[in-house]
């Protein structure tokens, strides 16, 4: 065979292993991310449940495609966006280092309070000013964002990371840490199941807030299926129904 042939064939055939690595764009969407309270979830019998995803549900409804949802470690679910091997991921923050990696939606649909968590009866405070933190242990989770002001300290406060909201939690009572940085939303539905209400307190002030979005893979199939849903998305929200589907779930939305 030609030096030619060779290289054709090589060519055609790493075209068909990329193909087959790839989602089906032909009104399919794959959707992905990791549990996020209220946002989204799979319950006991397998549905996928929460705000992002019945806001997916009906935007793929309207738009005639077929949706398809799984659930990641949050770092996984962030990797198959960033490397087009799903659509659309669920529910991140947007900061600069996202918005190279992935497209986000025109609007946030929720936003979230960021929050310090303390064991009751511990005797740390927070005043509020982050250099405060730079002394006690502060817990955050594995690829969590925590606003401007946090990130920007992030290097000097050296927080110890815990790979997810429950593991912190654990830490903070195991005295491992003394706060837990994370959010309202997702962590007083984590220590209703955990049987730790008791034993937890969130104080003030809060940290900041975040406004969580839909984010959509870098290439063309992906920028066409944001630029509909945006579209749709309008829609939903002046029509009303995205505030009784945020209410009924008790999710905030942005103003």
């Amino acid at each position: 065979m030609s030096q030619l042939k060779k290289m054709i064939s090589f060519a055609v055939l790493a075209l068909l292993v990329a193909l087959s690595t790839m989602p089906a764009y032909a009104g399919q969407v794959l959707v992905v991310g990791t549990e996020f309270a209220n946002v989204f979830e799979r319950n006991p019998s397998g549905e996928f449940t929460g705000l992002g995803a019945d806001i997916v549900r009906m935007l793929a409804r309207q738009n005639g495609d077929e949706v398809k949802f799984e659930i990641y470690p949050w770092a996984r679910a962030q990797w198959m966006v960033e490397n087009e091997q799903a659509h659309i991921l669920i529910g991140p923050y947007k900061t600069p280092e996202r918005e190279a990696k992935y497209v986000f939606a025109k609007r946030a649909f929720y936003r979230d309070v960021m929050a310090l968590y303390i064991r009751k009866g511990s005797d740390v405070s927070w005043d509020g000013n982050y250099a405060s933190l730079h002394g006690p242990r502060l817990g955050v989770i594995n690829g969590w964002v925590y606003g401007s002001q946090f990130e920007s300290q992030r290097s000097t406060i050296k927080p110890v990371v815990a790979n997810t909201l429950t593991n912190g939690l654990n830490m903070l009572m195991a005295k491992r840490v003394d706060f837990l940085a994370t959010n309202m939303r997702n962590t007083e539905a984590i220590i209703k199941t955990m049987g730790i209400s008791n034993e937890m307190q969130m104080i003030e002030p809060f940290m900041d807030m975040q406004d969580g979005y839909l984010a959509y893979c870098k290439n063309a199939s992906c920028e066409n299926l944001r630029l509909r849903y945006d579209e749709l998305y309008e829609q939903l929200r002046d029509g009303g129904a995205l505030q009784l589907m945020a209410r009924r779930l008790g999710v905030r939305l942005p103003p």
